[in-house]
C-alpha cells in the first residue's frame, strides 16, 4: 500500500474515487436493501441501544453488526447508511489490496497494475454485491491484505511481514468464520516451505500439525454447535431424531440421498457432485475466460516470482475450494457469493496473462488476433454489463412504506418477506422473534395463528406455486386485500387485513 502511495499516488487517488463513484451507481439503481441486511441493521441498533447481549444471543457471528454500530457512532449517521458507508470503504480496500498483490508479483508493473485495476475495479461479482450490506467485502479485503503480506514475506523473508499477516487474518475472523481457517494454515505452511533448516524440523511440523487438527475440531464443533442449535431445534420439533449437529448433518446427507440408505458409494457421490458444483459456482462467479486464464497462467508459471510463491498461492486455492466442499456437504447448498474468496485469488493472475496477449499482439498471426480481440470486448461487455444492478424489489419498499404511513404503529403485521417488515417501520424484537418466511406463513395460518395479527403483506414471486395457494387462502379467508402494489415480471405485494369469520 505505502509502494503504491508512494510511486502512484495519483493511481491510488483515481481507484478510491472510482469506487466511491461506482458504489453511489449501483446503490442509485439498487436502493432496496438485501434479505441479510436487515439482520445485520437491526442487530446494529440492537447495539447502539445497549443492549448487546440480546444482539449477540440473537446472532452467532455479530461482529460486522458492531462495525456498522461504531461507524454510525462515530459518523452520527443512521444505521442503514452508516452499513452503506462502511461497505464502500470495505470495498475499496478490497480493491487496493487486490492491486497491491498483482503490483507486488509484478515488480511494480505499471502496465500490469494499471490492468488489475480496471479488472478488479469493473469485475462483475463485485459490483453485483457494491448495494448489498453483507459482511463479504470486510472478510474479503483482510483476506487479500493478509496474502499480499504472506506474499511480501515470500519475496523478502522480512518477519515483520507475518505481522501485517497476522492482523489481517485475525480481523478477517471477524467477519467470517472460515478466516480462522487461515490463521491456522498460513504459519504450518511457511514452517513447511521456507524453514528447511529449523532444528528439529520434523517434530515442529508433527507438533504444528496436532495443534492445528486439535484446534481446527475444537473450534468447528463450537461454531456448528452454536450456529446450527435452532435448526437443530426446529427439527425435533417437526418430529425428527435429531439431538446434535452429527444427527442434522446425517439428515441433511439423507434429505439430498431422497431419502435413501446412506452408503460409503453414495457418500462418495455426494462429495464430487459438491465438488462439482463448487467448480461450476466457481466458474460462474468468475466469468469463464477469467478462470481459464487463472489456469493457464499456473501451467505456463506466469505472475509468479518465486517457487514459493506460487505453493502459497496453491495452498491458498485449495483450502478455499475444500472449505466450500465442507460448507455444500453440512448444509445442502452452497451461496454462490462464498465462491468470491476462490475466486479473487485465482483472478490475482488474469492481469499477467492479459498483459502478456497484449505484449504478443503484435506478433500474432491473423487467427490469434482475432481471439485476442473477441475475449478482450466479451470481457470489456461482461464488465459493463455488471453495472446494470438495477433492482426488481422496489415495490416490496413500496409496500413496506406504504404500511409504515397508513397503519397505526401499534398494529400487529406479518410477512413472508422480512424486508417489508424492516420498511414498515417494524422494530428488530419483531424481526428476531418471528421467521418472516412463506412456510411459516402457512404455519400460521394451519395453526390459526394468523388471527393474531392485524395485516400480512404476501410477496409474491413469478411461478411459485405455495405463495399463489397462501393468496388463494388469505382472499378466501379474510377477503379481498386492503392493497396489490405491483412489481416487475409479475411480482406482486398482497396486503390483507385479517377479519374473523
Amino acid at each position: 500500500m505505502y509502494q503504491l502511495y508512494r510511486d502512484r499516488p495519483f493511481l491510488l487517488l483515481c481507484m478510491v474515487l472510482a469506487n466511491i463513484a461506482l458504489s453511489f451507481w449501483c446503490l442509485n439503481i439498487d436502493p432496496v436493501i438485501n434479505n441479510d441486511g436487515v439482520t445485520y441493521l437491526n442487530l446494529a441498533q440492537m447495539m447502539l441501544d445497549g443492549q448487546w447481549s440480546k444482539a449477540f444471543e440473537a446472532y452467532s457471528w455479530p461482529y460486522y453488526a458492531a462495525f456498522i454500530a461504531a461507524t454510525a457512532k462515530i459518523t452520527f449517521l443512521g444505521v442503514e447508511n452508516a452499513a452503506f458507508l462502511l461497505n464502500t470503504a470495505l470495498a475499496t480496500s478490497l480493491t487496493l489490496a487486490f492491486v497491491c498483490i498483482v503490483g507486488e508479483l509484478s515488480n511494480n508493473n505499471r502496465r500490469v497494475i494499471l490492468i488489475a485495476m480496471l479488472v478488479i475495479l469493473f469485475f462483475p461479482s463485485i459490483t453485483k454485491y457494491r448495494s448489498f450490506i453483507i459482511r463479504d467485502f470486510g472478510y474479503l479485503s483482510c483476506y487479500l491484505w493478509s496474502l499480499y503480506f504472506i506474499f511480501r514475506f515470500c519475496s523478502s523473508l522480512d518477519k515483520r511481514h507475518l505481522i501485517g499477516w497476522l492482523v489481517f487474518a485475525a480481523l478477517s475472523c471477524l467477519f467470517r468464520f472460515e478466516g480462522i481457517a487461515f490463521l491456522l494454515i498460513a504459519p504450518y505452511f511457511l514452517i513447511l516451505f521456507t524453514a528447511t533448516k529449523i532444528p528439529h524440523r520434523r517434530l515442529v511440523l508433527i507438533a504444528l500439525s496436532t495443534v492445528l487438527i486439535i484446534a481446527s475440531v475444537g473450534l468447528t464443533i463450537w461454531y456448528v454447535t452454536d450456529k446450527y442449535a435452532g435448526l437443530i431445534e426446529m427439527a425435533r420439533a417437526s418430529g425428527k431424531d435429531v439431538h446434535d449437529v452429527i444427527d442434522l448433518f446425517l439428515l441433511n446427507t439423507r434429505d439430498k440421498l431422497g431419502g435413501g440408505q446412506l452408503t460409503t458409494v453414495s457418500y462418495l457421490g455426494i462429495i464430487f457432485s459438491d465438488l462439482g458444483n463448487v467448480i461450476y459456482e466457481l466458474i460462474r462467479r468468475m466469468s469463464v475466460f477469467y478462470f481459464f486464464f487463472a489456469l493457464y497462467a499456473y501451467i505456463k508459471n506466469i505472475g509468479f516470482k518465486n517457487r514459493l510463491i506460487k505453493r502459497i498461492w496453491l495452498v491458498y486455492v485449495l483450502s478455499n475450494v475444500c472449505l466450500l466442499i465442507a460448507y455444500s456437504l453440512y448444509n445442502n447448498f452452497l451461496v454462490s457469493r462464498y465462491t468470491m474468496a476462490s475466486a479473487l485469488t485465482l483472478l490475482l493472475l488474469s492481469p499477467f496473462v492479459i498483459d502478456r496477449m497484449l505484449n504478443g499482439f503484435r506478433s500474432f498471426n491473423f487467427a490469434k488476433r482475432g481471439v485476442a480481440v473477441f475475449v478482450i470486448l466479451l470481457l470489456a461487455v461482461t464488465s459493463v454489463e455488471g453495472l446494470d444492478v438495477r433492482t426488481k424489489k422496489s415495490h416490496i419498499k413500496e409496500a413496506g412504506l406504504w404500511l409504515k404511513q397508513q397503519l397505526p404503529d401499534d398494529s400487529r403485521i406479518f410477512s413472508n418477506d422480512p424486508l417489508i417488515i424492516y420498511y414498515a417501520g417494524r422494530g428488530y424484537n419483531e424481526r428476531f422473534n418471528d421467521a418472516y418466511t412463506t412456510l411459516q406463513l402457512k404455519s400460521h395460518m394451519d395453526s390459526k395463528h394468523i388471527n393474531n395479527f392485524d395485516y400480512v403483506a404476501l410477496s409474491i414471486q413469478p411461478n411459485d406455486d405455495h405463495e399463489d395457494l397462501a393468496r388463494q387462502t388469505l382472499w378466501y379467508h379474510h377477503g379481498e386485500p386492503e392493497r396489490m402494489i405491483n412489481g416487475t415480471g409479475e411480482r406482486l405485494v398482497f396486503v390483507f387485513k385479517i377479519r374473523e369469520n
